[in-house]
């Protein structure tokens, strides 16, 4: 008996906002789904977030995958602080 193995898919923040784009856009769920080799349960959760991923990539650009908020504010505003001044 052969087993299925299914690979997590992830999507850059550049690729939501194409998913987006293209569902605002009028083109077929479904049909964007095969183009970018995603579940219909990954588009509906990328629909749904579309404002925080907008959002995102306004201000993040295409840089990063995942949205993630650092453990330590403080440490992260002093390290921000101390490159600004470095630079």
């Amino acid at each position: 008996m052969t087993t299925v193995t299914n690979k997590t898919k992830i999507i850059s923040v550049e690729g939501k906002v194409k998913v987006i784009r293209q569902i605002q856009n009028g083109k077929k769920e479904a049909d964007g789904n095969r183009e970018f080799g995603i579940i219909n349960s990954t588009s509906q959760t990328i629909r749904k977030n579309r404002t925080k991923i907008s959002n995102a990539f306004e201000q993040n650009g295409s840089r990063t995958k995942r949205f993630r908020k650092p453990e330590r504010t403080d440490v992260d505003e002093a390290l921000l602080k101390w490159f600004k001044q470095e630079k």
